[in-house]
């Protein structure tokens, strides 16, 4: 489906997630007492752990910073600083935040960067040794062995592999029966591929279990990923991942994945014919790259993400909250997302917006509460927090939202960032379920005493640019 084109750059509030949630007037800082410095610390990507944390002997890394703080907090007499030095760091797994690293008795700890440099959290590796392979393709050796669905190479967002062709109908059948599995909710059967013409779509040589398919609607975009392709008398046909290929088909009003119409088919190798296109090929750890005009691969910054979310900020529950944390003149960057996991398959399908179903159910979502679909994540998570501020900070080149704030979040602030080229949702802020409080059904994603509406965030002065950029999430075009 072609989408529609308008211009991506967008002012304060739009392409924002709003789900009951109450959003206040004024900043809320939180912050009622005179402000004083209790600790102030450094980190820096040259530093060293076993560094006393001083300006002269940084820390090297947030959670060592984060770890030293957990020792002063719990009676705090001032503000705790925690100053990070220019430059990149790396991270390889999710830095997480509890609510035993809140600030207490009013006061704050900030995150910050360095006055006049700029710290770059970067949640990918960097990829070189690039050679040529022929034509304008480029490979490099990437010691990863799971699907890559998302690159970064000179700051731009490069792109996977595509062919759009017309879908020929469905091929076989996926039998549900209800209770079956914890994503069983009614019984029903779909189809357990599609077809295409042999001429639209040729052998896949390998990892047929990393393809893609997308197709449009009037609402939304699905994606479904692929188990194997096969050849079935005139058609090649692409069997899909299950259940979760089944589930995608469920939903009503015309939003559902469907065995025809115009399909996209993403992430083969056979399908490397266009700038600013990649494949990984998984078998041999091979990455490789179509060049865009004028770059040069022996000194382009190639980034592969490794992590889907940076930082994680998470109480655990409605009165065990994270408390009193800033973040401030950060720059997060370069994450990846492996789409929804429903019994070890994956895809996305949603209704609207930055939502994906996680269960097969009849086609009127309406009837659950909401309870089969979830969020997607955030570079940067924030739940069962209090008083949590953002604020000048860079966030860009995410696999899938930017700032979530998804379930009992208060009173805290997202000032002043730029927020860019993000895969899905920009800022998300509450979750669907949130319609119905302390239902307490088992299918429900939060507990009673854990559920809570986010309610008092102020979202001020933010440019979104570029978001929904992606195949699957809207995939706007300027």
């Amino acid at each position: 489906m072609k989408k529609m084109s308008i211009k991506r750059c967008v002012l304060l509030l739009t392409t924002l997630l709003f789900m009951v949630s109450v959003f206040s007037v004024n900043p809320v800082f939180m912050h009622t007492v005179t402000a004083a410095t209790q600790a102030t610390y450094y980190v820096s990507p040259t530093g060293n752990d076993n560094n006393p944390g001083t300006i002269s002997e940084p820390f090297l890394t947030i959670t060592k910073a984060r770890d030293v703080v957990r020792t002063l907090n719990g009676n705090m007499t001032g503000d705790i600083y925690i100053y990070l030095r220019g430059g990149t760091y790396n991270i390889t797994s999710t830095i997480t935040f509890g609510p035993q690293d809140s600030g207490t008795n009013g006061y704050r700890i900030y995150y910050q960067a360095y006055e006049g440099e700029t710290p770059v959290l970067n949640g990918a590796t960097k990829v070189t040794g690039w050679t040529l392979h022929s034509g304008n393709i480029y490979k490099a050796q990437l010691n990863r062995t799971t699907k890559l669905r998302n690159l970064y190479v000179n700051d731009q967002r490069a792109s996977m592999t595509k062919k759009t062709v017309t879908a020929r109908g469905g091929y076989g059948t996926y039998s549900v029966t209800a209770g079956q599995a914890s994503w069983a909710w009614t019984s029903g059967s779909k189809s357990d591929g599609a077809q295409y013409n042999l001429a639209d779509v040729p052998v896949i040589a390998s990892n047929k279990d990393d393809l893609e398919i997308v197709n449009g609607t009037t609402w939304n975009e699905n994606i479904v990923c692929t188990r194997d392709v096969i050849t079935a008398g005139n058609y090649r046909v692409l069997l899909l991942q299950q259940p979760y290929g089944a589930i995608a088909q469920t939903p009503g009003w015309g939003a559902a994945f469907t065995a025809s119409g115009t399909h996209t088919i993403y992430n083969a190798f056979e399908f490397l014919n266009s700038p600013g296109q990649f494949y990984f090929d998984k078998t041999t750890k091979t990455l490789y790259y179509y060049i865009r005009p004028g770059e040069n691969m022996a000194t382009a910054d190639v980034e592969a993400p490794v992590v889907e979310k940076l930082i994680e900020i998470a109480g655990t529950s409605t009165t065990n909250r994270v408390k009193n944390l800033t973040f401030q003149g950060i720059t997060f960057a370069n994450t990846d997302y492996s789409l929804v996991n429903v019994a070890g398959s994956h895809g996305k399908s949603t209704c609207q917006a930055a939502q994906a179903f996680i269960a097969f159910y009849n086609d009127n979502w309406h009837n659950t509460k909401y309870d089969l679909v979830d969020t997607l994540p955030g570079m940067i998570n924030v739940s069962s927090s209090d008083s949590i501020n953002f604020i000048r900070n860079t966030v860009k080149h995410s696999g899938s939202d930017g700032i979530s704030m998804v379930n009992d979040v208060i009173n805290s602030n997202i000032i002043g960032n730029y927020i860019t080229d993000i895969t899905s949702s920009g800022i998300t802020v509450g979750h669907p379920q949130h319609v119905y409080i302390g239902n307490g059904g088992n299918r429900a994603k939060y507990a009673t005493g854990i559920e809570g509406v986010c309610k008092s965030i102020n979202i001020t002065n933010n440019m979104l640019y570029n978001t929904s950029t992606a195949p699957g999430f809207g995939d706007v075009q300027p």
